[in-house]
């Protein structure tokens, strides 16, 4: 976890360099993580619109067989071979592909909170018109800690001695970035909305919802989700929400818009022409 830490460090301090606001580093950071985890999450997209693809035959099957689960299970086999769909591997791929992202986000949350309260030195003038106050001591409130700084003379001259979470490239559109919902004004509680809302189309655009339960994951894992938002930093809410759009956008791409509720197989018709010398023979 120190490795993953330590990496997603040096990544935000390099695009904060190009352009300093963390909040555009963050996005910059995201975007690169989905361009890591992009291929195996396609390959993954693919199997999912095989398997929908195939949901027609799976119903006709199953309503064939439904007393007969010998046959029952031969007929599926063959339908997945036929398909080149192997289902454990596409439950399993599924699984493990949330597994990074999981990870990245707790390592996240652990780097961003060492990193926003790393106390550095900037001019004087920038903390005093940033709007901090003065404290003669080291605050112990965690909302102090990113509003407060402490003056010392060296030989530059008098510098503000402030946190991170202090700067001015902390702030992301009004948001300070180390603040937990609870920390900043009534709105700050958006981002965990933000959070399970963008979950819950990301499972929508899935198609998760047409699937047998499906319906109920895709609602109370965002809310889930947005329940642990309650607790970290709005940052790495800000990561969550950007990598949730950007799989939204890679699901409509893939299947191309929304995907469809399968549709039973309609029975084949046959029409019966009558034969002309028949009726002549018949005469």
């Amino acid at each position: 976890m120190d490795i993953i830490q330590n990496a997603l460090t040096a990544i935000l301090n390099f695009f904060n360099g190009l352009i300093p606001n963390y909040g555009v580093a963050i996005i910059l950071l995201t975007i690169v993580l989905k361009l890591i985890l992009y291929w195996p999450q396609q390959q993954s997209l693919r199997s999912t619109l095989k398997m929908q693809a195939m949901q027609p035959e799976m119903q006709e099957i199953q309503k064939k067989f439904k007393g007969d689960p010998d046959q029952l299970n031969k007929a599926m086999s063959q339908l997945y071979k036929k398909h080149s769909i192997n289902p454990v591997g596409c439950f399993t791929s599924s699984c493990l592909l949330q597994i990074p992202q999981l990870l990245i986000m707790w390592a996240l949350w652990f780097a961003l909170q060492a990193f926003f309260t790393t106390a550095i030195q900037v001019p004087v003038d920038t903390a005093l018109g940033y709007g901090l106050q003065f404290a003669s001591t080291t605050p112990t409130d965690p909302v102090a800690i990113y509003s407060s700084y402490t003056t010392i003379t060296g030989t530059a001259g008098t510098s503000a001695l402030l946190v991170r979470g202090a700067t001015p490239e902390a702030w992301f559109f009004g948001f300070n970035l180390a603040y937990l919902p609870n920390q900043g004004p009534w709105y700050y509680y958006l981002w965990p909305v933000l959070v399970a809302g963008t979950m819950f189309l990301q499972s929508k655009t899935m198609g998760s919802s047409q699937q047998q339960g499906g319906m109920l994951i895709s609602i109370l894992f965002p809310l889930l989700i947005g329940w642990i938002s309650l607790s970290i930093p709005v940052a790495v809410s800000l990561y969550w929400v950007v990598f949730s759009l950007l799989q939204v956008a890679q699901q409509l791409i893939t299947f191309k818009g929304l995907p469809k509720k399968p549709q039973p197989l309609q029975p084949a018709t046959v029409t019966v022409k009558p034969i002309k010398g028949n009726k002549e023979k018949r005469k």
